[in-house]
């Protein structure tokens, strides 16, 4: 059997619909020979009569009526793709919810967004920031960006977009008054930030190079909910803090804090933007994701 040669297929919707293959030459603007010698190579290599052959008409076996069935609902919905993505290349419009962890939601996918609905003024964006792992069908959320492990799903569709991981730090000047540690049992001797959640103080859980597992509890006289006001007391020299990478990078780069302790390294989680899986997905959820998957990536640097 032949391969199937797929440019045959519409001059076979057309005799149907047309009723014969003389119409069916008129209607495409080719001649009758073209006409029947396609059909021959479709029924070669499928292996099939797709007509019943008289003077007058054709007339449409079984096998070719169900092949006229698939093949004209597959054209039909290429035909509606196309129209419905070049109509979209000119109307990227209507609302796109998403959501994502409140400080990563707040420092980097809210400015993108507001960034992308410059470039489409017909676009309407709703998010939703906040630590919980919000069902996106259950709420109606198009996109949501999260930080984990993500389960087990055939619901859904993910792409990893960086790293999140732990890293203690400290401003040069509180450094140079009280020195820099080398070991976490060297911790207590410093003045540290705490970050609390709960009402409970978050533990330190970082492994060493032989990969053992420490948990240090920090006593603390400052203790903070929010990890960018604890980035701020640290850059103005109130102690060593252990923050997202993702969150102290850029000071570290620009020398408003130091990394110390790097032989101790927190666990990595992958950051993934995850859509619902869908056989078409409208464009302006497209767009979002693009964006995220492009611009969100580039903020999330980790060795």
């Amino acid at each position: 059997m032949n391969k199937l040669d797929l440019n045959c297929l519409p001059i076979f919707i057309a005799v149907v619909e047309s009723g014969n293959f003389t119409a069916a030459s008129e209607r495409l603007h080719v001649t009758r020979s073209a006409v029947s010698k396609s059909i021959s190579r479709l029924e070669n290599s499928l292996g099939v009569s797709l007509f019943q052959r008289t003077t007058r008409q054709q007339t449409l076996t079984d096998d070719g009526m169900v092949l006229y069935e698939y093949a004209s609902h597959a054209l039909n919905s290429l035909q509606e793709a196309s129209n419905f993505l070049e109509s979209g290349k000119r109307n990227v419009e209507g609302k796109v919810c998403i959501t994502a962890p409140r400080l990563l939601g707040n420092l980097y996918v809210v400015p993108l967004l507001i960034e992308l609905m410059s470039l489409y003024p017909k676009l309407e964006i709703e998010t939703l920031l906040n630590d919980r792992n919000v069902d996106l069908q259950q709420e109606g959320v198009h996109v949501a960006v999260r930080v984990g492990q993500l389960a087990d799903s055939n619901q859904l569709i993910a792409h990893e977009i960086g790293h999140h991981k732990m890293i203690f730090c400290a401003s040069p000047d509180y450094l140079t008054a009280n020195g820099t540690p080398t070991a976490l049992s060297e911790l207590e001797k410093h003045q540290l930030i705490a970050y609390t959640q709960g009402g409970h103080i978050l533990p330190w859980q970082v492994y060493d190079r032989a990969q053992q597992e420490h948990r240090y509890l920090p006593t603390s006289k400052l203790v903070m909910d929010d990890m960018q006001t604890i980035m701020l007391a640290a850059i103005q020299g109130a102690g060593i803090a252990y923050l997202p990478q993702w969150l102290v990078q850029e000071k570290i780069d620009s020398g408003q804090l130091v990394e110390v302790l790097s032989d101790y390294q927190s666990v990595r989680y992958p950051i993934s933007v995850v859509w619902v899986a869908t056989s078409f997905l409208p464009l302006k959820i497209r767009v979002v994701i693009d964006a995220i998957r492009e611009k969100l990536a580039l903020n999330l640097r980790s060795e």
